[in-house]
């Protein structure tokens, strides 16, 4: 009977399973061990990434390769090219870009995650300043991004894996790079946990327990941040500020971090929650804005902050009006921007005269010093005073499109019409709509 245990219910869950196979003790155990279960065999794909680093690494996935077919399993390999800099970090992100090439959202990958790699993952977090979440060490199961996660052996130590691979004749690739403190992790198996055992031989037990603490008290104040989040404004972008700022720090912090994570798949260091709680924190008219770091995963977004909200724009999306921007609109069809779409809807004692379709109607961009006289207002004043007045972000600022006609300011995206050109109160009139990007 085999010490190992499969969660079948959660397996069911997925269409195809793909083994992390790097041919290395762990992963050599984890793929015997999965095709030993003919319900799962035939779900089965070897993913190998060879990231030709190492002189061995072809070898290695022609290994990895034979590997498969002694057991009559699927096999998928990918060559890396070369790394600008070689870390933990980047190899894990190209691993994880290999995966991504071949998981659907209906697919499941499967690792060898051990015991001892639980106790090194806590052990690394704790040296680079941990929260809470850090405690839990790695999870049981996880999504990363559009990436699905299992991981069967983490109740299992590599002593485990061992015996079973002895038992069972199964030959694997031993790395001499792991025996290399260089790397972070490799210091602290080769050398830092082997010291400690010597005064603690218990260790991996009490950061097992420490796990389970954290991961309960963790499922606890997520239960706190819902409960928060229910009660103000907020959509999967938007988070309203005003009604944020009516919790204490700590509930405002932690509301935040299980928004990013829960609603946008947004994990944050530790490092960079702290920006993200100074941001939040800066009383100022303008806006702040938090970009990810380029080689981030969730280096496609960025995180806005101003006295009214917390909003989180895709970049891909949000491209600036340029100045020099002029498209002719007539005031009927809709008509995209760089910003979103701009189309109209009849409306009664508001928006432009109707009179003014067919004039030189344009699309131009803010470039500063635009002058509007609101409807209803006694003097016209300038665009950016207008805007500072009704709160507009800063950031917001430069993608609202103006309107002209006949060249003189008719209209600034949806928030006013200029006096001149709107319509009577007792008349049908031309409400513009905006449906921007972000």
């Amino acid at each position: 009977m085999s010490q190992f245990s499969l969660d079948k219910g959660y397996l069911e869950n997925f269409s195809r399973i793909g083994v992390a196979f790097s041919g290395g003790l762990d992963s050599s155990v984890l793929l015997t061990f999965l095709s030993d279960n003919p319900e799962y065999k035939n779900k089965i794909t070897a993913l190998h990434v060879n990231h030709k680093v190492n002189k061995e690494s072809d070898s290695w996935e022609d290994f990895c390769k034979e590997r498969a077919s002694e057991l009559n399993v699927k096999f998928k390999s990918w060559r890396l090219g070369k790394f600008e800099k070689v870390s933990e970090q980047s190899l894990r992100e190209k691993r994880y870009q290999a995966f991504e090439e071949w998981a659907n959202s209906g697919d499941l990958i499967i690792t060898g995650h051990h015991l001892d790699d639980q106790t090194e993952t806590i052990l690394f977090r704790l040296f680079r300043g941990t929260g809470l979440k850090g405690l839990r060490g790695i999870n049981i199961t996880s999504t990363v991004g559009p990436l699905n996660f299992y991981r069967p052996f983490l109740e299992n130590n590599k002593e485990e894996l061992l015996n079973y691979a002895l038992k069972h004749n199964i030959n694997w690739i031993e790395d001499d790079s792991n025996k290399e403190s260089y790397y972070s992790r490799n210091l602290i198996r080769n050398n830092i946990i082997p010291e400690i055992q010597k005064k603690w031989p218990f260790i991996h037990k009490s950061l097992k327990k420490i796990s389970i603490k954290a991961t309960k008290a963790a499922q606890v104040l997520e239960e706190v941040a819902m409960e928060d989040l229910n009660k103000i404004q907020f959509s999967k972008n938007v988070l309203d500020m005003d009604k944020l700022k009516s919790f204490s720090s700590q509930r405002q912090q932690n509301l935040v971090v299980f928004w990013l994570n829960h609603f946008n798949n947004i994990r944050l260091s530790p490092g960079q929650e702290d920006q993200i709680f100074s941001l939040m924190n800066e009383s100022s008219e303008g806006s702040s804005i938090f970009n990810f770091d380029k080689h981030d995963y969730t280096s496609d977004i960025k995180i806005v902050f101003s006295s009214k909200e917390i909003r989180i724009i895709d970049n891909h999306l949000l491209e600036p009006l340029s100045e020099n921007m002029s498209l002719e609109w007539d005031l009927k069809d809709l008509i995209k921007i760089p910003t979103g779409e701009l189309s109209v809807e009849e409306s009664f004692g508001k928006g432009l005269d109707k009179k003014f379709i067919g004039s030189d109607i344009k699309i131009k961009a803010r470039v500063g010093g635009e002058r509007c006289k609101p409807f209803g207002r006694s003097k016209s004043q300038k665009i950016k005073n207008l805007f500072q007045e009704f709160e507009v972000p800063d950031w917001k600022r430069d993608y609202i499109p103006i309107i002209y006609i006949d060249e003189k300011i008719a209209a600034v995206g949806d928030l006013w019409v200029c006096d001149e050109f709107h319509t009577n109160i007792n008349e049908h009139g031309i409400s513009i709509k905006w449906n921007h990007n972000f």
